[in-house]
């Protein structure tokens, strides 16, 4: 990353990821299939539909909807496809 861009700050980059992932991860677990639609396609949001109709069919739901802490979670990597991130 520094190559494309000096300024780059991987310190930054967790704070903003983990904070992404606090906010798809509660929707995901409320079912929150609008959210979820707009925010990942293809196989990812296919399976997150499937999981939550399965919920919906089998009449259960997560005991807790509101994520307290994420600061275990470890940026591992990622990829952009088709173009400079």
């Amino acid at each position: 990353m520094k190559k494309y861009d000096p300024e780059f700050d991987f310190e930054e980059l967790e704070v903003e990821a983990l904070e992404i992932f606090r906010e798809f991860y509660c929707n995901f677990l409320t079912g929150n299939k609008e959210y979820l639609g707009l925010v990942c396609g293809g196989t990812a949001g296919a399976l997150c539909k499937a999981h939550i109709e399965l919920r919906e069919k089998e009449g259960w739901r997560f005991k807790y909807e509101e994520l307290l802490n994420v600061q275990t979670c470890i940026f591992q990597g990622a990829f952009v496809e088709n173009r400079v991130p």
